[in-house]
């Protein structure tokens, strides 16, 4: 037994969590960096710029979402293998979920050649609209490397590699914040620059993620003669990947709704709302980090029918998950204006970027609440009420709330749709918790 897997099966829950959360949300914090590191560097091009890669930005994050599908999937059922003691299954499940993903990130190169179109349809004006494409071209040529990148680092968890996980997104991230200033002003390839300093980044993450198969270091062997389609893999790894991966789909959905009916407002309210977004990002992948954490724990002690470990970890989990979410809250709103000042110096921008910040950051804390709702769900074999609860915070509530408040409160309403979508989301995942512990 390796120590993960004895971590997850012997030590106390708290070490367990921690152990098992810190990688990852370190991992997820550093993907979410690329995006944050580029803004910062492209803002500095001006607020056409920062418009672009907001308008460009849900694209970004829904695409590389089916190497979380598989990747968190693959992961959550390695888990449940290994707990019971069923390693060449747990190989298949591996190679199988690997190899789809990166078919996929093949496949989705067909996007280029309807880019315009689709920039267009996610807000880009007629100003923004060439600056989105020199961006987004190379960006979507990573994605070959960036889909299976996404689904290695969860993949490997499985079998307690989460140095490597970790480490390949730490020298991903410091790499990217090299060359970013370098390909953006010392040679002058402006937002071109950001898009390939964000590839070679990415490139770097996968290549260390992959050599670690290749190289016969891992605990589970990487094998095309592992390949098998079959139900009894993807049925499990679909149940726990697409409600995941829902919530990736409704929050790169919200995004681009929230640009469209920012749009007529012009392009300083969908800058502001691009770095709010990204700032509340971070913290999301905070609160979703540890929600995997607790995700692995309790997959691996239910396939081993350790349920007293099971409850034990369930109730410090939403106790962590609510305090953690109250303390970034906390943040964001007092650090908020210096935090947009980091971003623009253009007045307008700052003004509503300090009111976008505030208005997502204000029941920020209820996901907290909701992420570990929504994991306990799933892996107590609710995955139909887990999948509706996971796209409401970012789909089915939050669009009526959207486009409602967009027509009564303007502006206003646009700002303030996420706190109060989190205030519904939440009050019906309690409803349905205290109506099946009844």
């Amino acid at each position: 037994m390796n120590k993960r897997l004895y971590m997850m099966a012997e030590c106390t829950v708290n070490k367990s969590l921690i152990y098992l959360s810190v990688p990852t949300i370190v991992g997820l914090l550093i993907t979410g960096f690329y995006n944050l590191v580029d803004s910062y560097f492209v803002a500095k091009l001006g607020t056409l710029s920062m418009s672009a890669i907001s308008v460009v930005y849900p694209l970004l994050t829904l695409v590389p979402g089916i190497g979380l599908l598989f990747g968190n999937g693959g992961s959550a059922f390695i888990s449940e293998l290994l707990g019971a003691k069923k390693k060449k299954k747990a190989e298949e499940v591996l190679a199988t979920t690997f190899f789809i993903c990166l078919f996929f990130s093949f496949l989705l190169q067909l996007i280029l050649f309807k880019l315009p179109q689709v920039l267009v349809f996610l807000g880009a004006s007629e100003n923004v609209l060439p600056i989105s494409l020199d961006y987004s071209y190379i960006l979507i040529l990573s994605f070959i490397f960036h889909i299976p990148s996404v689904c290695l680092m969860n993949l490997v968890r499985a079998e307690g590699a989460l140095k490597l996980s970790t480490l390949s997104q730490v020298l991903g991230a410091l790499l990217n914040i090299v060359l970013d200033p370098i390909f953006i002003f010392y040679f002058n390839w402006g937002i071109k620059g950001a898009a390939i300093a964000t590839s070679i980044s990415q490139f770097i993450s996968f290549s260390i993620l992959l050599l670690y198969y290749l190289t016969n270091r891992s605990y589970l062997k990487l094998s095309l003669n592992n390949i098998k389609i079959k139900l009894w893999i993807l049925k499990p790894t679909l149940k726990v990947g697409i409600p995941l991966f829902a919530i990736n789909f409704f929050q790169s959905f919200s995004l681009s709704a929230t640009n469209i009916v920012a749009s007529p407002y012009g392009d300083d309210l969908v800058a502001s709302l691009g770095i709010a977004n990204r700032v509340v990002g971070l913290s999301t992948f905070v609160v979703t980090g540890f929600s995997r954490g607790y995700q692995t724990f309790i997959s691996y002690n239910y396939g081993a029918k350790r349920i007293d470990r099971v409850k034990d970890a369930t109730k410090k989990a939403f106790t962590w998950g609510i305090g953690g979410g109250l303390v970034l809250t906390f943040l964001q709103i007092i650090l908020s204006s210096s935090i947009i000042k980091a971003f623009s110096k253009d007045i307008n921008v700052i003004d509503l970027g300090v009111k976008s910040l505030f208005g997502a950051s204000l029941f920020f804390f209820l996901y907290g609440f909701q992420a570990i709702a929504i994991v306990y769900l799933l892996c107590i074999k609710y995955s139909k009420e887990g999948f509706l609860f996971s796209i409401a915070r970012q789909g089915l509530i939050f669009l009526p709330v959207l486009f409602i408040g967009k027509i009564f409160f303007g502006v206003s309403g646009i700002i303030f749709a996420q706190g109060i979508s989190d205030i519904i989301t939440t009050i019906f995942i309690v409803l349905f918790l205290y109506k099946i512990h009844n």
